[in-house]
Formats: C-alpha cells, sequence, structure tokens
C-alpha cells in the first residue's frame, strides 16, 4: 500500500496572524489503493444482525467476498441486472462495433457534385415527358 507523503500549504489567520498549516495531499496512488484496501477488510456484521443471529454465513470473509456471494444470490435468484453485471465480469463485455466513415468535400466540389446531379435529374425528367407525348 501507498503512503500519503505529499503536502500542501495554506496559509490560515488565527487572531490576526498568518500561519503556514501543511494539510496532507491524497495521491493518485493512494486514490487507487483504497477500493481495494476497502474490499479487503473483514465485513462486520451491524448489531442488529448479530443480535438476532443473522448473517453467520459471513462470519470471517471480507467485503469483496460478501458483495460477490451476494450478488450471486440474486443472479440466481432471476435478477437480470445481477446476472448482466456477473457475465460481464466473468465473460467481458461483448465488443461493440462501431463503423466510422469520414468524407471530406470542399464547399466548390459540393457546388460542382450537386450540379452535375441536377442535370441527371432535369436529364431524366426531360425523358419522361417526351414518353408522355
Amino acid at each position: 500500500m501507498n503512503k500519503i507523503q505529499s503536502y500542501e500549504s495554506r496559509i490560515v489567520w488565527e487572531e490576526g496572524v498568518p500561519r503556514v498549516k501543511l494539510q496532507t495531499m491524497v495521491t493518485k496512488e493512494v486514490l487507487t489503493d483504497l477500493p481495494v484496501a476497502a474490499l479487503s477488510l473483514p465485513y462486520k456484521r451491524s448489531d442488529k444482525d448479530i443480535f438476532l443471529e443473522r448473517e453467520l454465513e459471513f462470519e470471517g470473509k471480507t467485503n469483496a467476498e460478501v458483495m460477490n456471494i451476494r450478488l450471486a444470490r440474486k443472479a440466481a435468484a432471476g435478477n437480470t441486472d445481477a446476472v448482466k453485471t456477473i457475465q460481464d465480469r466473468i465473460l467481458g463485455k461483448p465488443r461493440q462495433q462501431v463503423e466510422s466513415h469520414s468524407i471530406t468535400e470542399t464547399y466548390s466540389q459540393w457546388l460542382d457534385r450537386t450540379a452535375v446531379e441536377q442535370k441527371e435529374v432535369i436529364k431524366e425528367a426531360e425523358i419522361n415527358d417526351k414518353r408522355m407525348v
């Protein structure tokens, strides 16, 4: 585990006198270790659960183990969100395919292309008019 070692100095006014106070800063490394540390802690049952002797099967397990057991139970009971979560973790999320096309054209090129298309439309209309007569 990483230790918090960064400090930020702040000036605080106490009774009209400026004083420098050091405040510890949480580093990026510490932030990435915090979830792992929290999940690794032993699970603690509430006082009510201890009194009612509930959740005895979680005794001695970590928070991560309890979370996974509860998730698996929800999935087994038919909770589709829990099923999807478990499948995403075990199988990985399905690959998504995104098709991207890039077309570059200047304004004058667009005008030229549009003019050609309009000429073709006009020719077809003239041909259809001649057929009608």
